[in-house]
């Protein structure tokens, strides 16, 4: 269960439906937006919920425990689809944070570049005992026509290691996608090993499925 814009209005807030919140509440909040004619935009989101009585269920830091919930803010910046950042945050009356979350994005002509920065307050009822914050980095790179190559890495800051790290190479045509992939996990626990996976995957393209916005020249016959 996580509290963000998306269901700042919602009925229930438990992604499954088969468990619904009960009695009266009140959800207010404020969104603005900024659309440039020169290409960017901005957006903005704060709200909260208050309600008549405590909804069992909800954890401490999934914003949404107690009679009031956290105070929820969140924005973005686009930039002409080629640059995005995105912020989300949950503050509670002393406006300490449970749960943050930053996210950048870029796309060039042949390159992208994505990373995500997450902080999780500790709450041992999500499997955390104490307070979690992590590095994601992903990218890719066009070496040539149909041929992309993709990174990513996972870095723990407060254990000062990398839990996850792999690359890949994708083969993209208008017939077909041939996508290959190893990654390593280098976590442990009492359950799981360390370990290196390897993908392999063939999709079959065409029948008027849009791969992106550049065409090839050649047509499946």
């Amino acid at each position: 269960v996580d509290f963000d814009q998306g269901n700042l209005l919602s009925l229930s807030r438990f992604p499954a439906p088969d468990r619904r919140e009960d009695g009266a509440a009140l959800a207010y909040g404020v969104s603005w937006a900024l659309f440039s004619p020169r290409g960017w935009q901005a957006l903005a989101t704060v709200g909260q919920i208050i309600r008549e009585n405590t909804q069992p269920g909800f954890t401490a830091t999934s914003g949404l425990s107690g009679t009031t919930s956290d105070l929820l803010v969140a924005a973005q910046l686009k930039f002409e689809n080629r640059l995005s950042l995105t912020v989300r945050s949950l503050m509670d009356e002393a406006f300490s944070l449970s749960k943050a979350e930053l996210r950048g994005d870029w796309r060039g002509k042949r390159a992208s570049l994505g990373g995500t920065y997450l902080w999780l307050g500790a709450d041992p009822a999500e499997g955390r005992a104490r307070a979690l914050s992590e590095v994601w980095l992903t990218g890719g790179y066009e070496v040539t026509q149909g041929w992309t190559a993709n990174a990513n890495l996972r870095y723990d800051i407060s254990d000062e290691r990398a839990t996850r790290a792999g690359v890949g190479f994708v083969y993209q045509n208008e017939c077909v996608t041939v996508d290959l992939r190893v990654n390593r996990r280098y976590t442990t626990s009492t359950s799981i090993e360390p370990s290196t996976d390897f993908g392999f995957t063939i999709a079959l393209n065409g029948f008027s499925v849009d791969a992106g916005a550049e065409k090839y020249s050649r047509s499946c016959s």
